[in-house]
């Protein structure tokens, strides 16, 4: 019998504490965590992480992941936002909504936007809606066909 409600206070506890990962906007916006491009993906279903394709070559992906100084955002918890690509950085203001995972944002460039710099920020810039953890954020474009993917700085170190 102690067993049968110390089982039910633990489930109470969840019930009452638990929160999904996915939908907890703080949790993954505002932790004051600097994200770094990982890659860009098509995918024909936004919530099936195992369809997808990448959008980026090889060798761009390695340009990526060479430097953790270029390719990071970073959102603040005050809906401001900054960052940096290999030749330029931006700052801005974003929000989400995690009932229905929709992302808004608006960026203000400086420096010169080409090749992957340009493909960096039109991603951002392009992002309606979101799925992500403390792990991981996928931004995707309104179609929900496309999207950029982020990990922590230094998770490929």
């Amino acid at each position: 019998m102690k067993t049968f409600r110390l089982y039910w206070f633990f489930t109470l506890l969840l019930l009452l504490t638990g929160c999904n990962q996915k939908d907890n906007v703080h949790e993954i916006f505002s932790s004051g965590q600097t994200w770094h491009w990982s890659n860009s993906y098509s995918t024909s279903d936004w919530k099936d992480d195992n369809n997808f394709n990448s959008t980026l070559t090889r060798d761009e992906v390695a340009k990526i992941n060479d430097s953790q100084d270029s390719y990071n955002i970073i959102f603040k918890e005050d809906g401001t936002v900054e960052g940096n690509g290999s030749n330029f950085s931006f700052t801005g203001t974003w929000s989400a909504n995690g009932e229905d995972q929709s992302f808004s944002i608006q960026l203000k460039p400086s420096g010169n936007r080409s090749g992957l710099d340009k493909t960096f920020y039109d991603e951002i810039s392009n992002a309606k809606f979101y799925r992500g953890s403390s792990r991981t954020i996928k931004l995707f474009n309104l179609d929900k066909n496309h999207y950029i993917q982020f990990y922590p700085k230094g998770f490929n170190d």
